[in-house]
């Protein structure tokens, strides 16, 4: 997905958590963490070109889809660890957001680019070189 239909729907659902629990805490977390996943798009691209960022450059790479697969945020294990920290923390509210925010993202691009449930597993990927050919069904598709 797009990043502005990730910042509209995590909008609109920190809205409804925040309806529902009366927390900023909880509302804030999982609209920042439902947006900001996708910061590892840049990363990729850092550790494929090197310093300096430079955006023109970032943007054409991102749409050649030219760009590593690595994104490291995007994998399904990061669910278990944010689960873990919420029950350590006793369930934090911040904590709560940040599970919530990465499995609303996962979720939405499984769902938007219909790509196999292990694709978004960054063991498995690392375990397959991080080559698109080797991870998604067509490659040229975008995680």
């Amino acid at each position: 997905m797009k990043i502005h239909q990730h910042a509209v729907i995590s909008l609109a659902l920190s809205g409804l958590l925040y309806m529902a629990f009366k927390s900023w805490a909880l509302a804030t977390a999982h609209f920042i963490t439902g947006v900001c996943i996708d910061l590892d798009y840049a990363a990729d691209y850092l550790m494929q070109h090197g310093p300096p960022f430079r955006i023109k450059a970032f943007l054409h790479t991102y749409h050649e889809n030219s760009l590593l697969k690595v994104r490291l945020l995007h994998g399904w294990e990061w669910l278990v660890v944010w689960g873990l920290a919420a029950w350590l923390t006793e369930w934090n509210p911040w904590i709560i957001g940040i599970l919530l925010g990465f499995g609303q993202h996962l979720i939405l691009d499984k769902i938007n680019f219909g790509e196999q449930f292990r694709c978004y597993s960054v063991l498995w990927r690392w375990n397959k070189g991080f080559k698109s050919e080797a991870i998604f069904r067509r490659s040229g598709r975008r995680e």
